[in-house]
């Protein structure tokens, strides 16, 4: 199962780049007839050690310049 969750989805021929609990349940129900509910599959990614992480949305062709302008968090500093 690990070996599985280690390789993207995609190579299982499913359409997503990151597994989650529902993508999770489907595969298992598909490929082993083994049911199991999306929440007992985000436990089993943490029991396996996983973590949930999505990808930060980019908007495409954006200015740095006018996203820096408004940014929530303020710039980083160099600390001497």
């Amino acid at each position: 199962m690990e070996t599985a969750l280690r390789k993207s989805p995609a190579h299982y021929g499913l359409p997503a780049q990151l597994w989650d609990g529902p993508l999770l349940s489907s595969f298992l129900s598909n490929q082993f007839g083994v049911t199991l509910r999306v929440r007992q599959c985000q436990r089993l990614f943490r029991r396996l050690g996983f973590r949930l992480r999505k990808p930060r949305p980019e908007i495409a062709q954006a200015d740095p310049q006018m996203q820096a302008a408004v940014k929530k968090t303020p710039a980083t500093r160099l600390r001497r």
